[in-house]
């Protein structure tokens, strides 16, 4: 047994021990998180940090009179080294831990046992018991360490699990020396110890103990900067993941989140019984606000309709957008197909209502198609292929509402498709041409001006009216191009008109909304004018009602500019739009130009007619001249005549004329004045 006054000795051998068992410990779980040859290393340093634990109190405890030469102190720490490091990898065995306990002290106690024996001489008689009680001592302890690891805190778990050890480590020595027969091993606990061995036994132990602390810590430290690199990588794929699935502007799915969700919902759907819904929506007018406002206020406009249609529908549906003014709404578990048409008008109504963006108030109204699941569609592609062609039936329809797919359509919308490919095709080979069609006074049936009427000379179909290709071009935006076509037509038609000496007469040309409010619209008009030497009262211009009070400021500035510039302006269609006085009053135009329904309209019902005399007598007040259209009968002519109104036009003053017949009818015009190029 130790000596009384060296109880201090066995303290300081186990705190010693513990520590070191401690560090040793740590490296399981390094041994565990890791894959490769990076195991095998951490597994070699935590052992031989628990050998040299060994070691060194085995040279504190022992140094007085062991008498060890180099040899076999070498061999003792390296027995001690391959029963650590092999303990050490059993113990981190996950799947059998109760063989892996013992088979780990056993390891472990037989190391320690065999290296004691070559510090200790014992007569045979005495080895087995000594070896014995070694190894149950060492197996309690290693299953004590492994035990504890689960059943404590884990603050101090590690901790417990180190002082078993390192008790485990002090004590199979000690039993040795209990065990020992002769005197010398008897007095190795005793008084006398040597102080030079212990003294570089403690430095050593120190020094492993700083250098395995400081690579633990610096491992802990590079764990942690591996671990937030690893979130930051994270947090990263969430967001490259979120901006595949999600629109940027306005934080909506996009279209391959959609259609994710839809594969998804239409088994679903299918297996539940229950019907799926699709709404593709367009933005009618998007357009002129990014041209004349620019992209910023356009992006803020989207954000505006993307939260609009968020609050027209329920949490749970889906509001996506597709791109540029394209928004898709997928709706599950609906009602009937009552509750989506009032889906729809909620949404219209929404959507339509006008938003304050870049200090202007503006508005653009949607055009909404509908297919249903299971009835329109089987599969995502076809359900939204199928709400946008009903999408372009709306559209067709006149805008601003909505529509539910139909078999029908899609004849239409390729037969729609088709047409616009021509249309393309037809613009390019010259086949849009322009004829004219004549103005009189009513007073005297004099020629006093002209309207420029395009059509389009198709090489297989004939000859199609603007009613055909006019909407398909500002569809599919060719509207631009097809208006600078029929601009320079005209002007250069005007121009080879004054060279032949003829007396001219203004020429009117019909203008959309979308290319009154085109930034390239003016420039390029003036352009085409320079090139033909005309001045600008050669030619004039009309805009229905409808599209003078879409987007009024917005129209209202480029208007004005045409008039500053000295154009004509003539508002087309007059009464059937829905325009208020105080804006007409702020238009710079100098004619209305009344419907011809009412013109039709004024034999059989006498409220077309008091419609069409209110019409001239408010144009009188507000000094406008007016025009009449349709007219086809003197019946209309002289009534029309008498209600004031000063200039026609119609089949009874002559159908639209190719430019050859209006030269011979300018030849044939001698009184009328004529207007200089």
């Amino acid at each position: 047994m130790a000596h009384p006054d060296n109880l201090w000795l066995l303290a300081l051998l186990s705190a010693l021990a513990t520590l070191h068992a401690y560090l040793a410990l740590d490296v399981i779980g390094r041994v565990t998180r890791t894959r490769g040859a990076v195991p095998a290393l951490w597994l070699g340093f935590g052992a031989a940090v628990l050998a040299v634990g060994v070691w060194a109190t085995r040279q504190l405890g022992l140094a007085a009179s062991s008498g060890l030469d180099g040899l076999r102190d070498a061999a003792a720490f390296g027995t001690t080294w391959l029963a650590t490091a092999a303990a050490l990898w059993l113990m981190e065995r996950p799947r059998r831990p109760a063989l892996a306990t013992a088979l780990a002290g056993i390891t472990l106690g037989g190391g320690l046992a065999f290296a004691s024996r070559l510090d200790l001489s014992l007569d045979g008689g005495a080895i087995i018991p000594d070896l014995a009680s070694m190894l149950l001592c060492a197996i309690v302890g290693a299953w004590l360490a492994l035990a504890l690891r689960g059943q404590v805190p884990t603050r101090w778990r590690a901790w417990l699990s180190a002082a078993v050890l390192g008790l485990t480590v002090v004590a199979v020595p000690c039993v040795g020396v209990a065990m020992a027969r002769d005197a010398a091993a008897a007095q190795l606990l005793g008084r006398n110890v040597a102080t030079a061995p212990a003294a570089a036994a403690f430095v050593i132990s120190a020094l492993v103990l700083l250098l395995a602390a400081v690579v633990l810590r610096a491992q802990r430290e590079l764990a942690r900067q591996a671990a937030q690199i690893r979130g930051e990588l994270e947090a990263a794929r969430q967001a490259l993941v979120h901006q595949a699935f999600h629109d940027v502007l306005t934080a909506l799915p996009n279209r391959a989140k959609v259609l994710a969700q839809l594969q998804e919902l239409l088994p679903n759907a299918r297996r539940e019984a229950f019907e799926v819904a699709v709404m593709f929506i367009d933005l009618d007018g998007f357009k002129s606000i990014n041209d004349t406002l620019g992209h910023e206020a356009g992006d803020a406009f989207l954000r505006c309709v993307a939260d609009a249609l968020r609050d027209s529908v329920r949490p749970r549906d889906t509001v996506a957008r597709f791109g540029g003014d394209e928004f898709v709404v997928v709706l599950e578990r609906y009602r009937s197909r009552g509750n989506l048409s009032a889906i729809c008008d909620k949404i219209l109504a929404r959507v339509s209502a006008p938003v304050l963006v870049a200090g202007q108030k503006v508005t653009a109204t949607p055009s909404i198609g509908v297919a249903m699941f299971p009835g329109d569609g089987d599969d995502p592609a076809e359900l939204l292929r199928h709400a946008d062609i009903a999408m372009y039936a709306a559209k067709q329809r006149g805008k601003a509402g909505f529509c539910f797919y139909e078999p029908r359509m899609i004849e239409q919308a390729s037969e729609r498709l088709a047409l616009s490919t021509e249309l393309r095709e037809g613009l390019g080979r010259g086949e849009i041409r322009v004829c004219y069609q004549p103005k009189v006074d009513l007073r005297t049936r004099e020629l006093v001006g002209l309207e420029a009427l395009a059509r389009w000379a198709h090489p297989t179909r004939g000859a199609l009216p603007p009613s055909v290709f006019i909407p398909l071009a500002e569809d599919c935006g060719l509207i631009a191009r097809l208006g600078e076509t029929v601009v320079r037509e005209v002007a250069g038609q005007i121009a080879q008109w004054r060279a032949q000496g003829l007396p001219l007469v203004p020429v009117a040309i019909n203008l959309s909304m979308q290319e009154v409010q085109g930034a390239q619209f003016v420039p390029s008009l003036l352009r085409t004018l320079g090139e033909a030497g005309l001045d600008r009262d050669a030619i004039e211009f009309e805009i229905t009602e409808t599209a003078a009070m879409t987007d009024v400021h917005t129209t209202l500035g480029q208007l004005r500019t045409l008039d500053t510039l000295g154009f004509r302006i003539a508002i087309d269609d007059f009464g059937t739009g829905f325009s208020s006085l105080s804006h007409l009053r702020q238009l710079p135009a100098r004619a209305i130009k009344i419907d011809q329904s009412f013109v039709h309209g004024a034999r059989r019902s006498h409220h077309d007619r008091e419609i069409a005399e209110a019409i001239i007598a408010l144009a009188r007040k507000l000094r406008l001249h007016t025009i009449a259209e349709g007219v086809e009968t003197e019946e209309q002519a002289r009534w029309l005549q008498r209600a004031g109104c000063d200039t026609g036009q119609g089949f009874l003053f002559g159908r639209p004329l190719d430019a050859e017949r209006v030269a011979a009818m300018l030849r044939e015009r001698c009184a009328a004045p004529t207007l200089d190029g």
